[in-house]
């Protein structure tokens, strides 16, 4: 039989008049709480005491308390034991909620979990006049589900088999609160019709390219019939730099930016640092002249649940159009589900860049749903659209040589 810990002494509400709910209250971390760090802290691996009050002095003493990320305990007013946590994530203008409550308090911590995560978002939306706050939860999570649709929360996306609980696939659920005077003065965005390009029809998966020995483009690591995926390295930061002084299109990532060299190589040495890594880029090579043409990458990748996100970016305007970014993106395809056994992808597009949702459903990546009021666009709060793709459809998908053309 699993014996709770005795709750530890700490300060009551103490007279809080705000985010006080029925049967919790939330408020800051403190030192004390370390002695029950597994209860709050959003981890899944054994902490100590004493790491936990080094993390609680370098995390929240040295935080801002208006740029966050805000990190607040969830504390039970009956006998004022804290039992888990909500975390406050600010980006741009949209927050996100992460929360845990001790998976040893069962079915009811998981409805006190709830309580936590809807007083949070009331307090950010109806008192501090946000447009919206987003959550996540698994599928199979279902008190917890029930609660936040019943709360006011309205589910936006679904990524499928995205997490695994106890052994099982379960699916990642994306929720959104929305502001009701925000809604009131620009409409649901829920309604807002996704703009679309292509056929939305899969292309056969191209099929593996033998390479002689003697003939491998340098530090190759997958390679196609008319591109190779290498390592970034040192010096590629020139590169990029230039194309992004060139670019001529506003919608890939709703305004263009303009990069240095020294940034972009100061970001790929920091990353490549973290072994392993939890980005993981590629350098996309013509193999005829070994130029650089664009990028490819997988982006926070979890080894554990085995997904990450997705990313391309090829700004050298002579060869967008050309069919190499397709040839690019199977070849990391193949390396994400095939080298590294990741379950399945994910990847986010803005509304307006309907080429590269073009692109994914190609691919054969899946609509997901939307995340809405992530940015601000054109007078307007805007949303982005959401896509998966299992390894196993990968897998299925048929293999044939594609017939290349100025714009495949």
């Amino acid at each position: 039989m699993t014996t709770i810990p005795e709750p530890t002494t700490t300060p009551t509400a103490e007279g809080q008049t705000f985010l006080v709910g029925d049967s919790i209250y939330l408020r800051p971390l403190i030192e004390a709480d370390a002695a029950l760090a597994t209860s709050w802290h959003q981890s899944m691996f054994p902490q100590s005491k004493e790491r936990t009050e080094e993390w609680l002095k370098e995390t929240i003493g040295k935080a801002s308390p208006w740029s966050g990320p805000l990190h607040l305990g969830i504390v039970r007013k009956a006998d004022n034991r804290i039992i888990g946590s909500v975390s406050v994530h600010q980006y741009g203008i949209n927050y996100w909620l992460a929360s845990k409550v001790d998976r040893l308090f069962g079915d009811a911590g998981e409805a006190l979990r709830a309580e936590a995560t809807l007083l949070a978002a009331d307090w950010l939306i109806n008192e501090r006049g946000q447009p919206v706050a987003h959550t996540e939860a698994a599928a199979c999570d279902e008190i917890y589900v029930q609660a936040l649709l019943a709360g006011g929360f309205r589910e936006s996306a679904r990524f499928r088999e995205m997490f695994v609980r106890d052994g099982q696939r379960t699916d990642r659920l994306c929720f959104d609160y929305l502001g009701p005077k925000w809604v009131s003065n620009l409409g649901d965005p829920h309604d807002v019709e996704l703009p679309r390009t292509g056929t939305g029809q899969p292309r056969p998966v191209p099929p593996k390219v033998e390479v002689a020995e003697d003939n491998l483009p340098p530090n190759a690591i997958m390679v196609g019939e008319r591109v190779y995926l290498r390592p970034e390295q040192v010096g590629d930061g020139k590169q990029g730099a230039l194309v992004a002084r060139r670019e001529t299109e506003t919608f890939f990532d709703i305004g263009r930016h303009l990069m240095a060299e020294t940034q972009l190589d100061h970001w790929l040495k920091n990353h490549e640092k973290k072994s392993p890594p939890d980005w993981i880029t590629f350098a996309v090579c013509l193999r005829e002249t070994n130029e650089v043409i664009g990028w490819v990458g997988l982006l926070d990748v979890d080894y554990q649940q085995g997904f990450a996100e997705s990313g391309s970016f090829f700004g050298d305007l002579a060869h967008r159009g050309s069919g190499y970014g397709s040839e690019a993106k199977q070849l990391m395809l193949e390396y994400a589900f095939d080298r590294l056994g990741l379950h399945m992808l994910q990847s986010w597009v803005y509304f307006a860049n309907t080429r590269s949702a073009a692109a994914l459903r190609k691919q054969g990546y899946k609509e997901a749903g939307r995340i809405n009021w992530l940015y601000t666009h054109e007078g307007n709060l805007a949303n982005m659209v959401v896509f998966d793709l299992l390894a196993t459809e990968w897998r299925a998908m048929p293999r044939e040589a594609w017939q290349h053309s100025a714009r495949s």
